[in-house]
């Protein structure tokens, strides 16, 4: 990751007098399919750690913790990364885990396994980097969905997670005296902290993506081409994505990323139109050719907090079409065709129209593509992370201000 000399220096003027920071990174994934796999929780927890192992003078020192992942999930190291799972039995970790001894907790989202974390380590500040609350709202309108030509099964990947037990941690650490803040990647998330944790609280910070997705400076591919990015999984609704393509044969649909699920209740790419192709899970420079060769992302998902397809895509210059539409992102960049609950069929015709659009108004794609990118550039980048994630570090006293 690229990181300015002035940001650099920044960092280490606070580090001369004060010790590095061990971050325990608290995750349920870490973008690898024999450790989580490929969701935007892991990629957060794998960005955050490239950046302080590839910028060790920038003070941070990086360790995973999981509970739900067995001991030997990826040797032992992901990412360059020591991870730290489970063991023979809660008990017998515990020391294990105090002998790791971050100075900092920093969890991606909340998920009720990171309760051991913060019971084995009843001092250590804790950070709840806000990424996908679900309030009950939110819980309702993903229950409403279902796999067209399978509507007898429940879609896997939509059931309630019951994160209210943060509640009981934040009011319990109040007690030791231990500092839970909360930071969110976007605006709108700070809202649904209450709805979705159990708790209220007092303020919630912004911390933003560190997002190092640069374009290729290739041109727009010649034949018209439409991507999506993202698991194949029912909550993202593909098979939207293979209608929509149908509508427009001459135009080349990529349907990049793979499925999580098997079996019933998982969606399965079958008959597709002969205009859509699927390369698979990408990354880095091969991710960041075809983002940037597509004249436009669908995203077709029945909830989205802030996707990462979004930010980048736009990073690339790449314009969004979608039925969600965080912090009006979309609007301001792409269009937003409104919201569409259970199986999304009818938001076709809508999509459609979008596309089309699009499609036929080459320099509405370019500016909406070239502001969108200034946006991400000024808003997600790892400078301005790392001095939000310093802030925050201050604010939970493991770093002087």
């Amino acid at each position: 990751m690229y990181i300015c000399a002035r940001a650099l220096q920044a960092v280490k003027t606070s580090r001369d007098t004060y010790k590095s920071i061990k971050v325990g990174i608290v995750a349920n994934e870490f973008f690898g399919r024999e450790v989580g796999g490929f969701g935007g929780f892991g990629w957060a927890a794998r960005q955050v750690a490239l950046l302080f192992n590839e910028h060790p003078e920038l003070g941070f020192e990086a360790v995973f913790l999981n509970r739900t992942l067995p001991r030997a999930a990826g040797g032992g190291r992901v990412h360059n990364t020591p991870l730290i799972t489970r063991g023979r039995g809660r008990l017998s970790d515990i020391p294990f885990v105090r002998a790791v001894s971050p100075d900092l907790l920093l969890m991606i989202d909340y998920r009720p396994g990171f309760r051991f974390f913060a019971g084995a380590l009843p001092r250590t500040p804790i950070v709840v980097w806000v990424r996908d609350p679900r309030t009950p709202e939110d819980v309702r309108k993903i229950d409403t969905l279902r796999i067209p030509g399978a509507e007898g099964e429940r879609p896997q990947g939509i059931d309630e997670i019951d994160c209210k037990s943060l509640g009981r941690i934040v009011r319990a650490s109040r007690l030791l005296a231990r500092r839970v803040l909360f930071a969110a990647q976007s605006t709108h998330l700070a809202g649904k902290v209450p709805g979705a944790y159990g708790v209220k609280a007092p303020e919630v910070y912004t911390l933003p993506n560190p997002l190092d997705l640069e374009p290729t400076g290739g041109s727009k591919s010649e034949r018209p081409r439409v991507i999506f990015l993202g698991r194949h999984d029912p909550i993202k609704r593909p098979w939207l994505f293979a209608e929509l393509a149908g509508r427009f044969p001459e135009v080349e649909f990529l349907l990049l990323g793979h499925n999580h699920f098997e079996g019933e209740g998982a969606w399965r790419p079958e008959r597709l139109p002969p205009n859509v192709r699927l390369p698979g899970h990408l990354d880095g420079a091969e991710k960041s050719r075809l983002l940037s060769s597509a004249w436009m992302l669908v995203n077709t998902s029945i909830h989205e907090s802030m996707g990462m397809s979004i930010l980048e895509a736009l990073s690339c210059e790449t314009p969004v079409v979608s039925c969600q539409n965080p912090d009006e992102v979309v609007s301001r960049f792409g269009i937003y065709v409104g919201r569409w609950d259970g199986d999304g069929r009818a938001s076709l015709p809508h999509f459609a129209e979008a596309v089309g659009r699009l499609l036929s108004d080459g320099e509405a794609r370019a500016r909406l593509g070239s502001e969108g990118r200034a946006w991400v550039n000024r808003t997600h980048n790892p400078e301005r992370f790392l001095e939000a994630f310093r802030s925050l570090c201050v604010r939970a006293g493991v770093w002087k201000g």
